[in-house]
């Protein structure tokens, strides 16, 4: 009996001493939200770290308050979570490796640095394309609101993989929120569908909102960029699932913290699990509800993504 007491308590020191010696993370979350919480679950299983978590409260006063105390703590790491805790991370540390997630227009938020890295919301639009491509065939010529003063080797690279697709890309120059109505005015005839990216100048609610009624109006399947859009007017959106991303940002940390990789030698990566959120009712409003219901159930078996649908 001794034996096995003076056994056990071995390995609970042991225990203690592994964890003791594990880096220690400090996940920022920029609301109580519950994509963020499965973000938290997702980072917390994967990376080799010991997590501690932070949410933010309203108020500018509260959020700086936050952020001094989690910088007085010294954490090895932050994972930002959402946007306001990513640009506060950004402002806060510069010594501390910080990765930001779920943040969508990241680009427009200066999310740069030596210590920084991230995990974007969009991808290469491979998966978009070729789902516009299965879903709704019609379609040959694809607009793409953005400003090329910073989208412009985006665009290119998604010039390419459009035309491996079969489809055209059309781009839709926005060099000012304030000329979204001039922009979509020379796109009107001339597109088939509109795809909705992430962009410093499109990064904008308004410029969005008049996107998806834009799309509306002249009866066009627009692919969203967030799963919000999904019953605004977009007929549906790839998106990164929130648990998926906590994993995928786990893993990115261990890089950092185990491997030792400098952060400012990673580049912001694409998203790896996502899900397909289709809006059923808006389909119906272009006039192809039996046909597209029936080629999403397709084109998610065969990709394995999961579905999620509204009327």
């Amino acid at each position: 009996m001794l034996r096995r007491s003076a056994l056990i308590a071995a390995c609970l020191v042991a225990f203690a001493a592994t964890a003791a010696e594990r880096p220690r993370v400090v996940v920022v979350k920029s609301a109580a939200l519950g994509p963020y919480a499965q973000v938290m679950a997702g980072f917390s299983a994967e990376a080799k770290a010991t997590v501690e978590e932070v949410t933010l409260q309203e108020g500018v006063q509260a959020v700086e308050a936050a952020f001094k105390q989690v910088a007085q703590s010294k954490p090895a790491l932050v994972l930002a979570v959402g946007p306001a805790a990513a640009v506060g991370a950004r402002r806060q540390f510069s010594d501390v490796p910080v990765i930001f997630v779920m943040v969508p227009y990241f680009q427009k938020y200066e999310l740069d640095g030596q210590n920084v890295t991230g995990i974007a919301l969009t991808s290469d639009l491979s998966l978009e394309f070729s789902a516009l491509k299965a879903t709704w065939p019609q379609a040959k010529r694809v607009g793409v609101l953005a400003d090329q003063r910073y989208s412009r080797k985006y665009l290119e690279d998604a010039a390419a993989v459009a035309q491996a697709a079969g489809l055209s890309l059309v781009p839709v120059d926005l060099d000012s929120p304030q000329k979204v109505e001039k922009a979509l005015a020379t796109a009107k005839g001339k597109v088939d569908a509109l795809v909705i990216i992430s962009d410093k100048t499109v990064g904008n609610a308004a410029v969005v909102e008049r996107l998806l009624a834009f799309a509306q109006a002249e009866k066009l399947p627009a692919v969203g960029l967030v799963p919000s859009q999904v019953g605004r007017g977009a007929l549906f959106v790839l998106s990164p699932a929130p648990l998926a991303i906590g994993q995928q940002a786990g893993r990115l940390a261990n890089r950092i913290l185990v491997e030792k990789v400098d952060p400012g030698a990673l580049a912001v990566v694409s998203p790896e699990g996502v899900e397909l959120h289709v809006d059923l009712g808006q389909a119906a409003k272009l006039g192809a509800r039996d046909s597209f219901g029936a080629e999403v159930l397709r084109f998610a078996a065969q990709k394995g993504l999961p579905i999620k649908a509204v009327e």
